[in-house]
């Protein structure tokens, strides 16, 4: 798998094939290329939204591309060594927590609104990848709501959600809080909104992550309620996520 600077998310943005096909007018490629090129040496928010003003008002799969991976840019989730660790996280059996921890933004807000972009690129990879930042970020929320960060939500890692999880589950099985629920509803609709087109095909867009995923809808835990990612609600979908994800 070949890493580049341009997101540094090679995993699945394949920002080096942006401009291939693209039926835009010459306009709109050129401001396409254009931010591309400034999203190479783009290293923060600042200069990640200074690229992004580039295409402001642009609506192609290619400008969204372009917007999710200035959003892990944005969050400084972008070295290959990390992505690269995470990505292999759950395959070398060090869990799905391991994962999230290392795709924390610490901003829900920016979280939620990349994981937007990288959905409505079409790429399969990118939303998934941008569901997965979403889980992680709302997760290490609720981890530095208990205190579990000692340098706030940015700095939550793979056992402080462990343990948020295991708070969230424990309150789910009584009186869950707002907190808790809203938690739970991030979880579930973040992975409900991509779930079909990103694994639910016969290429999945990673194979780790689908089967983490698959797992828990098919075989929740035992107390979980059975999912339906039809009829099912963003809450139950989540509780049933984050329950597989404590042990997986």
């Amino acid at each position: 798998m070949q890493f580049n600077k341009s997101a540094a998310i090679v995993f699945a943005l394949s920002l080096s094939a942006l401009l291939t096909g693209c039926e835009a007018e010459q306009t709109e490629k050129d401001m396409i290329a254009e931010a591309q090129f400034c999203l190479d040496d783009a290293r923060d928010a600042a200069s990640a939204n200074a690229c992004m003003s580039k295409i402001s008002g642009l609506t192609s799969p290619q400008a969204y591309s372009l917007r999710c991976a200035a959003g892990f840019i944005a969050a400084e989730v972008t070295s290959p060594e990390k992505l690269s660790t995470a990505l292999n996280a759950i395959s070398k059996g060090d869990g799905t927590t391991a994962l999230l921890g290392t795709l924390n933004f610490g901003d829900l807000t920016l979280a939620s609104s990349t994981a937007s972009s990288c959905a409505l690129s079409g790429q399969t990879g990118l939303s998934l990848l941008g569901a997965m930042a979403k889980s992680a970020t709302a997760l290490s929320n609720a981890a530095s709501s208990l205190g579990s960060c000692s340098g706030g939500v940015e700095t939550c890692d793979a056992a402080a959600i462990q343990g948020a999880i295991t708070n969230l589950l424990n309150d789910l099985n009584g009186t869950p809080t707002t907190e808790t629920l809203a938690t739970v509803e991030a979880v579930g609709s973040s992975i409900q909104t991509v779930y079909q087109s990103t694994c639910g095909g016969n290429a999945a867009a990673n194979e780790d992550i689908c089967n983490s995923i698959s797992s828990a809808i098919q075989n929740p835990p035992p107390g979980v309620p059975a999912i339906d990612l039809s009829t099912s609600s963003s809450e139950d979908i989540g509780h049933a996520l984050i329950a597989w994800w404590k042990t997986h």
